[in-house]
């Protein structure tokens, strides 16, 4: 059993920095404490002199301090001064139940009020008392007690309940005043302590000077012991006072007594810890019996060691009044400073000693109980310090120069290997170790109380500050920064590899930069810039790991996550945080005031216990209290001030959230201020803002304390603000309704004349367009008429222009026949002149052929088809025929031949047509019963009677005579 739960807490190791928070436990981390940070404001930040007197809250967490240029008030963002009317200083301040606040100076006093508008003033109470008194001089102390105020000069008292006003001398000076228990007690310098009878206004003796061993009591609180007193003298005596004996003892001496040095003031803060500032040594800390509780300089970090008073606010925070500024100490801040002036990378503690790891090296400190830790560097380790483990009793430090072995501030060089992340023990080799650096892996062991190194792991040389040991004895994952992953398997012996895979983006991941290894509920997962997977062998894919993307945003990446008892921690994005692992709620809200600050890819976060954590960043080592009783109450979010510039002045309204502010039309711009005084130094605070019917949703989270529109629209507007600590404090949200009225022919009653007007217009126009709609509706039917009969003429236009297309085409197709038809006129023609010349030869012959024969029969027969042949002879009808047909056809052609070439014959008209067909002059013999010869003649006559130049185309030209007759 015990070896399972030891192989758990080996797999929730997951970088250096978890490895570091195994080596603490509960005894070694008891003792550890920080100190709070402070907080400084000088007159850059309140421009007013630096020198402070007095403090006050107001009820609504506004701080009002005391100076020598009068009242200096901080809301938190925003510093206010308020002057007296004589322009003297204010010694004094108080406030009581209701909220007002009594100031008290140089022969004044009063009360400091704030307007409708947020603008603080002073109001004196002098006139309306009617007190007069030429030698009040300054007063130093205000008190409330119940209805009574009581004002505390050196030479008197001054009492106010309700409209009554006392004085009550001093017997010598009135040197302090302070409240215990509800009951006043003022020192007198040479008397002694008195206290005030409130009902009949009369001084009682307390104790007497010599009592008090002629000290000057500075502040006197309830000790442990009934009716005793803890009294802090000015010069440094620790009093016990006894109020049944009327007797002090003292118990110890603040300064050494060489030391010239003296108490100013001090203060019992809610915790039950003395605070006691002093003129030259800054801030004392003592605890209820009176004893020391820190080093003197504890509080060094004060800019000025004069303190002349404290105060804690009700958040309980520690305001330092000083001579030249003013410092808040966040005591209620659950972060406390463990150390500062170098980048945390590691933390180890051993016992009641600290080692650090930084970038400037190793430092140790040997007193964890030290508030805080005296830290001082370990010699040989200057330079990259990355992790702190402990092993067999041993602190091993891995460094940029190689691995050492610490001893308290001694080191020893464990091999001369070089750039070393971190060790990590075997599961399955007891005793063995390996040594992940920035070029592969090396075997480590013990042995003889020596530490040695073995041998390199051959065959992988890559960094391997990211590594985790798999559930599969020997098998390891590494994650690079830019390669990917790498999962490797180391033989038995530890001296080799025996298969290394790479997994880059063809296994699931989109990119193979910024993936880390880590090991969550017993499950090995890999976080990336886009989300968190698990790996799954029998597909050989990385996939998306569902329980973890549902609780973090798989759109930031997750650089460190682990678990530590009830909760687990993880960073995305510069944003540290945890979530419960019952529930899975998350909390980010603590720590965003180190957003940003931690060592990226290298996050130190050490989890002590369930309620404390270290937080390791780049400017120092931080402890972190997660009991912090504020982290979930709330605060109020005040709208200070609201102000519009019109006409290039700054006008200020009243702050009404019932009641809506009015702002004229010619509004250049608007400006709201607000502020969160209930968490002031908190930490950061931070705003988000929305304007109702501007914004959709609401701001981002910013510093800045005020928001300006400008030329915004005439209209009601709901502007929102809510604010929030870096620490975790919420702040409510508030609200403030304005309007921009608008141009006076904007406002409701124009608006009800323009709706009456434009009903009238609406009507009249109506009826107008009506009337003109008829109008138009007899002009329509009659253009439509009209339309309708051009409609039919075009149709008509359309059909005759049809009919003369079919009959041009018609047309066409004639000529294209008629021309067919000459043709075949022709050739037929030509056919018969050919068969009359064949049966003229034949005649002929049968002529001769008679001549020759002597046979009677012979004759006859011959005879006979003599008379046959000339029964049938071709005679001259056909030329005739021909003649008139082919007039008949060409008659268009002939006719516009005769208009060109009047004294053209017959014969010559005819052998235009021939040529104009294309017939050569062998065809065209025959037809005019001539010889080829003849044709060639009556051609040449006739390119002269038409006046045609010898290489010009007959042909073409009387085909362009027919074109124009076309």
């Amino acid at each position: 059993m015990k070896i399972n739960q030891f192989f758990i807490l080996f797999l929730v190791i997951v970088c250096w920095q978890e490895a570091a928070s195994q080596h603490i436990s509960t005894n070694e981390y008891s003792a550890l404490r920080g100190i709070p940070q402070i907080i400084h404001y000088n007159r850059n930040d309140f421009h007013a002199d630096p020198q402070f007197w007095s403090v006050c809250e107001g009820q609504d967490g506004v701080l009002y301090f005391g100076n020598n240029d009068g009242a200096i008030i901080f809301d938190g963002e925003q510093w206010q001064k308020v002057s007296l009317p004589n322009n003297s200083s204010i010694r004094c301040l108080a406030a009581d139940k209701s909220g007002n606040i009594y100031a008290g100076g140089f022969n004044e006093f009063g009360l400091i009020k704030r307007d409708l508008t947020g603008q603080y003033f002073y109001s004196s109470i002098k006139d309306s008392l009617k007190f007069t008194d030429p030698k009040l001089e300054n007063l130093w102390q205000v008190h409330i007690l119940d209805n009574l105020i009581v004002y505390r000069s050196f030479s008197k008292l001054i009492t106010i309940a309700g409209k009554k006003i006392t004085k009550l001398p001093a017997g010598s000076n009135f040197i302090r005043s302070f409240v215990i228990d509800g009951q006043y007690y003022v020192q007198d310098q040479f008397e002694g302590i008195y206290k005030l009878n409130k009902e009949k206004l009369k001084l009682e003796l307390v104790i007497s000077s010599e009592k008090l061993y002629g000290e000057e009591i500075i502040a006197a609180f309830p000790a442990e012991k009934t009716k005793t007193w803890l009294g802090i003298g000015i010069t440094g005596k620790v009093l016990e006072i006894n109020l049944e004996t009327k007797t002090s003892t003292v118990l110890r001496e603040l300064f050494d007594p060489h030391q010239i040095n003296r108490v100013e003031c001090a203060l019992e803060a809610k915790e039950g810890t003395y605070y006691v500032g002093t003129i030259s040594s800054g801030i004392i800390t003592l605890n209820k019996k009176g004893d020391i509780l820190n080093d003197v300089d504890t509080y060094n970090d004060l800019q000025d060691q004069s303190v002349l008073n404290l105060f804690q606010t009700n958040q309980g925070n520690i305001w330092a009044l000083l001579n030249n500024g003013l410092d808040c100490i966040t005591a209620n801040s659950p972060v406390r400073t463990i150390f500062e002036g170098a980048s945390l990378y590691d933390v180890h503690i051993k016992k009641n000693e600290v080692y650090l790891a930084t970038n400037q090296g190793v430092f140790y400190s040997e007193d964890v109980s030290k508030v805080p830790p005296k830290f001082s560097k370990v010699k040989g380790l200057e330079g990259q310090g990355w992790s702190l483990q402990e092993y067999e009793g041993d602190i091993l430090a891995a460094h940029d120069k190689g691995l050492f072995e610490i001893k308290k501030n001694r080191i020893t060089q464990i091999s001369n290997i070089t750039g070393v992340w971190k060790v990590i023990p075997i599961h399955e080799k007891e005793g063995y170790y390996l040594v992940a650096t920035y070029g592969g892996l090396f075997l480590l062991s013990k042995s003889a109380d020596k530490w040695m190194v073995h041998n390199k792991i051959e065959g992988f040389d890559e960094s391997t500050r990211d590594i985790l040991e798999s559930k599969s004895p020997g098998t390891y994952w590494v994650c690079h920064g830019y390669k990917g992953v790498f999962r490797i398997k180391i033989n038995d012996n530890y001296t080799k590899l025996i298969s290394l895979e790479h997994f880059t983006t063809q296994n699931g991941f989109a990119f193979p930069y910024s993936i880390n290894v880590f090991e969550w509920n017993n499950e090995i997962v890999f976080t990336s810039n886009q989300g968190i997977y698990q790996y799954k062998a029998d597909d050989n894919q990385f996939i998306p790991y569902k329980p973890l993307n549902s609780v973090l945003d798989s759109t930031k990446n997750t650089r460190t996550l682990f678990q530590h008892l009830d909760k687990s921690w993880f960073v995305q994005d510069d944003e540290a945080g945890f979530f419960y692992n019952s529930d899975h709620t998350i909390e980010k809200g603590y720590f965003l005031q180190f957003k940003g600050a931690f060592n990226r890819g290298m996050e130190c976060i050490i989890p002590l216990d369930s309620q404390k954590v270290l937080l390791g960043t780049k400017t120092g080592l931080y402890l972190f209290d997660l009991t912090y009783k504020n982290s979930h109450q709330q605060s109020n979010t005040l709208i200070t001030s609201v102000s519009y510039k019109s006409d290039q002045t700054d006008q200020y309204l009243p702050i009404s959230p019932e009641s809506r502010i009015q702002l004229p039309y010619n509004t250049a711009s608007f400006s709201i201020k607000f502020a969160a005084p209930e968490m002031q130094n908190d930490a950061d605070i931070q705003y988000a803002y929305k304007l109702e019917n501007i914004d959709k949703k609401w701001s981002s989270w910013q510093l800045d304390a005020h928001k300006e529109y400008a030329h915004l629209r005439p209209g009601k507007y709901t502007f929102k603000v809510k604010s929030r600590s870096l620490l975790g404090t919420v702040g409510n949200t508030s609200s403030l309704n304005f309007e921009i009225m608008p141009l006076w022919y904007q406002t409701k009653w124009m608006m009800l004349v323009y709706v009456i007007l434009g009903t009238s217009l609406i009507l009249i126009t109506i009826r107008l367009v009506k009337r003109k709609i008829n109008k138009e509706n007899a002009k329509t039917r009659a253009e439509a008429a009209r339309d309708k009969k051009l409609l039919e003429l075009e149709l008509e236009q359309l059909r005759l222009q049809a009919e003369k297309d079919k009959i041009n085409k018609d047309k066409v197709l004639l000529e294209e026949d008629v021309l067919y038809k000459s043709k075949e006129l022709a050739n037929y023609t030509m056919m018969l002149v050919k068969k009359k010349d064949i049966f003229s030869e034949i005649r002929d012959d049968i002529l001769e052929l008679r001549r020759y024969v002597k046979n009677e029969i012979s004759k006859k027969k011959i005879q006979n088809m003599y008379k046959k042949l000339n029964q049938h002879a071709i005679g001259e009808e056909y030329m005739h025929v021909f003649e008139t047909n082919f007039e008949q056809v060409h008659h268009d052609f002939f006719t516009s031949l005769k208009t060109h070439y009047p004294d053209l014959s017959q014969r010559e008209l005819r052998l235009c047509a021939f040529i104009k067909m294309n017939l050569t002059n062998k065809e065209i013999s025959p037809l005019l019963n001539i010889s080829v010869r003849g044709v060639e003649t009556a051609r040449y006559r006739l390119r002269k009677k038409m006046d045609l130049e010898h290489d010009a185309n007959l042909t073409e030209y009387l085909e362009s005579i027919d074109y124009e007759k076309a």
